[in-house]
């Protein structure tokens, strides 16, 4: 298997990679156009149309989950089709996700690079109805050989592996930093502005019309990916590469297949607001419990257990994880497992706990809004705020009602 099932959209290339001719005028014309040097790249190399050629061949999303960022590859044609191969850095156990999941989240090698034919790699793409593109990269022959030496010293054994990281060390990270290497800088000194958008806000648009996945993006990733990141950082998803490339070389990206399915959804709503409603709807056993006078406890339960068992996870997840934006998790300040104290501890000190809580959620709350705290947290607030302030709240409004009806009660029979 293959990063987003790469290693097998690159076997299709051979039947349907552009022809040596058309390819070499690409190149050609990328060489006219930058027959000066473009900024930030090396001077002195002068593109060769010869063959070897290198190709970036980057693949659109699909509608599977772990299609919808897309996925990359470097690709090498020679004289003899028989030669051309393909080199995957996405290769991984994708028939065991829970091994897979355990690697990723404790930053384990469990990814590698993989060298294939290009026949069996197109195959895939071109069945999961995925866009493939490829552009001629405009190497010297001095550049070409830099970069086919890397990327054979890298399928080798003791190189294969690394500990795969979804925004700074993934596949197209590692195909971005090749090319950037091997052109002396020429993609990272590239100043181009961008649309503003977070590493967060760049994770969502690939979940669009997803809602569970797009909240999980706002559970589960820390305040680090509420950065914007620079023009080079942005490139860790395929399509910003693929730009870039069109961009400074003047390379235009060639279709080889084009997806017959509708577009992936270019907007969607954010997903918080429906969100809210079902907080709203997964507390409201708290509340209709303690109005009914029956079963408080068992009514807390049910609407504290949920966040508590979740945010649990959440918070054993950033002790053993290594990566920053599974550390850095301010939802493990918002759903505390300690709540569930309030189900067990005496009516008392359960009112004094849950008031303590609410102070704290109205602090996080602050201080999102002044920007101390980055992570979408209004509408997870809700959460544990509407059982805590039942718990906080409600029980001394409760007791001053009961103890009138008693007293009243008093009253009466000390008339009869």
């Amino acid at each position: 298997m293959t990063c987003r099932q790469a290693a097998l959209a690159v076997a299709l290339l051979a039947a349907v990679m552009p022809s040596p001719a058309r390819a070499q005028g690409a190149t050609s014309v990328a060489a006219a156009a930058t027959g000066a040097p473009e900024p930030g790249a090396a001077p002195a190399e002068v593109p060769d149309p010869g063959k070897p050629i290198i190709e970036l061949v980057t693949m659109g999303v699909g509608s599977l989950l772990w299609e919808r960022h897309g996925h990359i590859a470097l690709c090498v044609r020679y004289d003899d089709p028989r030669e051309d191969r393909c080199y995957n850095y996405g290769t991984a156990e994708f028939h065991r996700p829970l091994q897979m999941a355990w690697g990723f989240l404790r930053a384990e090698g469990n990814f590698w690079v993989d060298k294939s034919p290009p026949s069996r790699m197109l195959y895939i793409y071109t069945v999961a109805d995925r866009t493939v593109w490829t552009q001629a990269l405009p190497l010297s022959a001095s550049q070409k050989q830099r970069m086919l030496a890397k990327l054979e010293s890298d399928i080798l054994p003791a190189n294969r592996y690394y500990a795969y990281d979804h925004f700074w060390d993934n596949c197209t990270t590692r195909v971005r930093d090749i090319i950037d290497d091997v052109t002396g800088g020429a993609l990272s000194k590239m100043r181009e502005p961008t649309d503003g958008k977070t590493f967060r806000d760049l994770a969502r648009v690939g979940f669009f019309g997803m809602p569970l996945p797009l909240l999980i993006t706002d559970f589960a990733m820390g305040r680090v990916t509420d950065r914007v990141p620079t023009y080079y950082e942005r490139m860790f998803l395929p399509q910003y590469l693929r730009e870039a490339v069109a961009t400074l070389w003047h390379v235009a990206p060639v279709a080889i297949y084009e997806r017959r399915g509708p577009p992936p959804p270019a907007d969607a709503p954010s997903g918080r607001g429906l969100f809210a409603l079902v907080i709203l709807a997964l507390t409201s056993p708290a509340w209709i419990a303690r109005a009914m006078g029956r079963l408080p406890r068992l009514g807390l339960a049910v609407a504290i257990v949920p966040y508590a068992l979740l945010g649990a996870a959440l918070t054993f997840l950033a002790i053993i994880s290594p990566l920053p934006y599974i550390r850095w998790n301010e939802t493990c300040l918002v759903l505390v497992p300690l709540d569930l104290a309030v189900v067990v501890l005496s009516a008392e000190r359960a009112r004094l706990y849950a008031l303590a809580r609410l102070a704290m959620l109205g602090a996080v709350g602050a201080l999102g809004l002044v920007g101390v705290l980055t992570q979408p947290l209004l509408a997870e607030l809700l959460w544990p705020a509407i059982p805590l302030a039942v718990v906080g709240l409600w029980p001394a409004r409760a007791r001053a009602v009961h103890a009138g009806d008693a007293a009243g009660k008093r009253g009466r029979a000390g008339a009869r």
